[in-house]
């Protein structure tokens, strides 16, 4: 975002420093902007003026316990450190986002989540407490199941008081606004808050026993229906074990096709998934050539990765996507516009066949990929000129109403920063925002957290 600028650096490492950080933001009235490792793509990290708090410091793992499956760790330490730490123990920290170098206070503060959503749900199911910075010097330790919602939709904690949101959060994944729905946790309403309430200090997390060895396998199919048929009978069927089902159109393929020649036929579309071995090898596979077979595809034709390496390569093949469209769009000097949007079970097909129609008459290029399984599509347009420009963000608009017509969401997992405040507003309303302004201001009644984060003032 162009006129991005701050004043000057804040580099705390212990709670004492933020809370110095605060005390001087507050004296002075100047915006505080946090960052973490600046790996999202909404805008949130960017300071506008006033003063940026970056945790990179704050990168200390305080606890860890094999026995009890959690660990403690200051907002700085990223996925990557956390991962060597407990991979030791043969522990996994299930919500798996893509971005391994992305902060697990980042993660907390956009409710993030990655390919494995489908299976294990996004940062706010793994979450189980938060210690927090208020603007005034408050500190709020926050614990999963410690404070809820009454009938009258009140938190009380301490001399503490709120009432929650008046509205209700999509029951799906999705990382957009102030969560909210009745008898809810108090911690929900931290996670994906986009550094707008407070600061986080520490979080503590809950870790699973690592995966046993799973199969990998990319499926090709003559249709884009086909595949979509193909991923709604695998979820009907609930097959034990699926981590998740990513999906890559004929655009993606062609994309990727002169960096992977075994895509000798790129007009096809893919599927990709990974399932845990929970029983007999064989009788897996087995199964997934009668389910690929119904619908017009076969498990010859198929990647399938059975052992690390094999299991590599085809990560390396589903983490091109993104590097490959960012390569493209510069390459070719075009502007790209990517959607976040997720709906709920049974009405993705109808999402689907919307976006096709809409495309299909928009003469724009365009990329559909991401996390199928989660109902969850990117869809990029690229244009290369103002005009087409427009019509990519005229085709956005009417891709986010239909979502929210079908009761989806308008960020499935990279949050609203300060670059989807319209989409937001669609979704909620301004009565919506207006109650989101509301629980801000109790929090931080000067506005100068993450100022222009989920919404304008």
């Amino acid at each position: 975002m162009d006129g991005a600028h701050a004043e000057g650096l804040f580099l705390p490492e212990t709670t004492t420093d933020v809370l110095e950080a605060l005390k001087q933001c507050q004296s002075d009235k100047l915006n505080l902007t946090i960052a973490g490792a600046q790996t999202g793509t909404t805008g949130g990290a960017l300071p506008f003026g006033g003063w940026l708090l970056s945790t990179q410091k704050m990168n200390k793992i305080i606890d860890f316990d094999p026995k009890k499956m959690s660990a403690v760790v200051q907002p700085g330490v990223t996925l990557e450190e956390l991962g060597k730490l407990i991979g030791k123990e043969k522990l996994l920290y299930p919500p798996d986002p893509t971005e391994k170098t992305a902060t697990i206070g980042g993660n907390a503060a956009t409710n993030a989540s990655g390919g494995r959503c489908f299976r294990f749900g996004s940062t706010r199911r793994w979450l189980k407490r938060l210690k927090i910075a208020l603007t005034d010097g408050t500190i709020l330790e926050i614990k999963r199941e410690g404070t809820f919602a009454n009938n009258d939709g009140l938190f009380k904690l301490n001399n503490f008081s709120l009432a929650r949101p008046a509205y209700d959060s999509p029951r799906l994944k999705s990382s957009a606004g102030y969560f909210s729905l009745p008898k809810m946790d108090m911690l929900d309403l931290f996670i994906g808050s986009e550094g707008t309430l407070g600061i986080i200090l520490e979080i503590e997390v809950e870790l699973i026993p690592a995966l046993n060895e799973t199969i990998d396998l990319v499926a090709f199919f003559p249709t884009e229906a086909a595949a979509v048929d193909f991923v709604l009978a695998g979820k009907e069927q609930k097959i034990p074990g699926v981590n998740f089902y990513e999906y890559f159109d004929p655009h993606t393929l062609s994309m990727l096709a002169p960096s992977f020649p075994r895509l000798k036929e790129p007009q096809k579309t893919a599927v990709y998934l990974e399932q845990e071995i929970l029983g007999d090898l064989d009788k897996a596979l087995a199964d997934w050539a009668l389910l690929l077979e119904k619908h017009h595809a076969s498990i010859d034709d198929c990647w399938l990765a059975a052992t690390s390496p094999q299991r590599a390569e085809l990560a390396k093949f589903r983490q091109a996507v993104p590097e490959h469209i960012n390569e493209l769009f510069k390459k070719h000097h075009q502007i790209k516009l990517a959607t976040d949007i997720a709906v709920p079970d049974g009405k993705f097909k109808e999402m689907f066949n919307y976006y096709n129609d809409e495309l299909r008459e928009a003469s724009l290029f365009y990329i559909k990929f991401g996390h199928i399984g989660d109902n969850h599509l990117h869809v990029n347009l690229l244009s290369s000129s103002p005009e087409e420009l427009e019509k990519a963000k005229s085709i956005a608009d009417l891709f986010v109403r239909k979502a929210v017509s079908l009761g989806g969401t308008v960020s499935a997992e990279h949050g609203i920063g300060k670059i989807k405040h319209r989409y937001l507003r669609e979704m909620y309303g301004d009565k919506g925002i207006k109650e989101m302004v509301r629980v801000k201001k109790q929090f931080d009644p000067e506005f100068i957290l993450n100022r222009g984060n989920i919404f304008s003032l």
